[in-house]
């Protein structure tokens, strides 16, 4: 079936106690170049002035309030009412750069294949909206489709796509179920890996069209062991379907217990070392090299203070 050439696309919202910032992620959305878009903004249930400014923005956007229950219980308020082919996520201290739709429905419009997803590149902002970084991610790859398998890899090596910067077919929520609602900081991971794991591909743009704003108040700044538990559940839910995939050239198991021993998170690398051994997926070898990067998982918060110390980045987890 041939993509339809101008399909309409939802950008959702989520909104907690968002006051702050969320006036420049409604104004970047309702700027887009490409005509055809929706905007839904989910109040999930703030207690500062959200909803007036939700509301000055009349009909131009369509505003939904529920009780407090997290930004995966309110992505998944918008994703029920989207009306769109295609699904945008927006953080409401985030926002888009005014070509970010077009360009992305015009590098999917390319390749004519309903399971793929297109993800732009991304640079930080400060609180004052000044630009701190760019971050690019597989730059060698633009403007090529990425199979699943590899594109599973790279979310288990090097941590979830930003949610921000992808464009998704409404269809893979429909195939895969929405995002988990009681996870706090890991949704995002899980429902990447999820989409991967039923064969979805990925497409790369150079266009760096997301604006992430990086403050003290973020989940991501102070959510360490919200992280820590998110990953254990993530970890149990997704080792059988990974041990299936697995083999000696693409070690999903490995590779997952890997990430989580850099990260300080012991019980998850026993359950996969445990597990991975009678699976035969991780060996006494595979099992010592993860036991010395736990070591330097445990070593690592120093070594980054210092180096956030010396250097003046900013800090995220």
């Amino acid at each position: 079936m041939m993509m339809d050439q101008n399909p309409l696309v939802t950008i959702v919202i989520p909104v907690y106690n968002g006051s702050n910032y969320m006036r420049e992620a409604i104004d970047s959305a309702l700027a887009q170049t490409y005509s055809n878009v929706e905007i839904i903004v989910v109040n999930d249930g703030s207690t500062d002035e959200t909803e007036s400014i939700a509301l000055s923005y009349g009909d131009r956007i369509r505003y939904f309030r529920k009780e407090n229950g997290g930004v995966s219980s309110a992505l998944n308020l918008g994703i029920r009412e989207m009306r769109g082919e295609y699904f945008s996520w927006l953080s409401h201290d985030d926002k888009y750069e005014p070509h970010k739709i077009e360009n992305q429905i015009a590098l999917l419009s390319q390749f004519d294949d309903e399971r793929l997803i297109a993800v732009c590149q991304s640079k930080q902002i400060n609180k004052n909206s000044e630009q701190i970084l760019s971050k690019k991610r597989n730059e060698r790859q633009l403007n090529q489709i990425i199979g699943w398998e590899e594109a599973l890899m790279d979310v288990i090596m090097h941590g979830p796509l930003n949610g921000c910067a992808l464009l998704i077919p409404k269809i893979a929520f429909d195939d895969c179920g929405l995002f988990d609602e009681s996870l706090r900081y890991s949704q995002d991971a899980l429902m990447w890996m999820q989409i991967f794991l039923k064969k979805y591909r990925i497409v790369f743009s150079g266009d760096c069209d997301v604006c992430i704003r990086v403050h003290n108040n973020q989940l991501s700044q102070t959510g360490r062991e919200i992280f820590h538990k998110d990953s254990r559940y993530i970890g149990a839910k997704l080792f059988e379907p990974l041990a299936s995939i697995s083999t000696k050239k693409r070690n999903y198991v490995y590779q997952f217990a890997k990430r989580h021993a850099v990260f300080n998170n012991p019980r998850v690398v026993d359950l996969y070392i445990s597990a991975g051994k009678e699976r035969r997926l991780i060996g006494p070898f595979g099992a010592l090299k993860l036991w010395f990067y736990g070591l330097y998982g445990r070593v690592r918060p120093a070594v980054r203070r210092a180096y956030y110390r010396v250097f003046k980045h900013v800090k995220t987890q």
